[in-house]
């Protein structure tokens, strides 16, 4: 499974208008999902999981798990994705291999690298634009981006891209862009999610 184009990733769960909001997303061309919940309970998290996993099959997308590789495992996903000071790789590599793995490397081209050759399955970039969904992120300089070419897997990037600046990214090297917010704060998610993915082939990234 290629990882490429519309990287969409969940807020927490807050209520089974989630799982419409998602449907309707990757009924529209998601390529990739990824359940990223930092403040419910267990039972909530794999009640939502379980239901993110069904989705994801039946419109044959990866589901990722954020940061939780018991999560992953309970609900059977394809792959986990984590950042700093998250479970460590090493580990995740050696007892999860046929999982796939990604890697947050915020502005950092040599971590990315780094992580390549340490076996990670796609790196994500970001935030470059402010974000509400993580308040505290760096803003990192988009300048980074012409440090990528080199890399051989996949690489994303995230953190408040919206229809009005994902061209100013998808001008690089990427393989491509991760959102929240602008999909599931949309009025019309499905026409947001026909509208990324019509600058992703514009731009060649699927």
């Amino acid at each position: 499974m290629e990882l490429k184009g519309l990287y969409l990733v969940t807020p927490d769960y807050y209520n089974d208008k989630i799982f419409d909001i998602t449907e309707e997303a990757l009924k529209n061309g998601v390529n990739i999902l990824q359940y990223r919940d930092k403040t419910n309970n267990y039972d909530i998290k794999i009640y939502a999981g379980r239901k993110f996993k069904k989705l994801a099959v039946d419109y044959n997308v990866p589901l990722i798990i954020d940061d939780d590789p018991v999560l992953m495992d309970i609900v059977d996903a394809d792959g986990i994705h984590i950042g700093k000071g998250d479970v460590p790789f090493y580990y995740l590599k050696e007892k999860f291999n046929n999982k796939i793995i990604g890697v947050s490397t915020y502005g950092d081209a040599g971590k990315a690298l780094e992580y390549e050759k340490l076996g990670a399955d796609y790196v994500a970039f970001g935030s470059f634009f402010s974000t509400d969904t993580k308040k505290d992120a760096t803003i990192c300089d988009i300048n980074i981006l012409n440090s990528i070419n080199n890399l051989k897997i996949p690489a994303f990037v995230i953190g408040g891209i919206n229809l009005s600046n994902a061209d100013i990214l998808l001008k690089y090297k990427i393989s491509g862009i991760a959102v929240v917010s602008s999909v599931y704060s949309s009025e019309n998610p499905g026409e947001t999610v026909k509208s990324f993915i019509k600058k992703l082939r514009e731009y060649k990234k699927i």
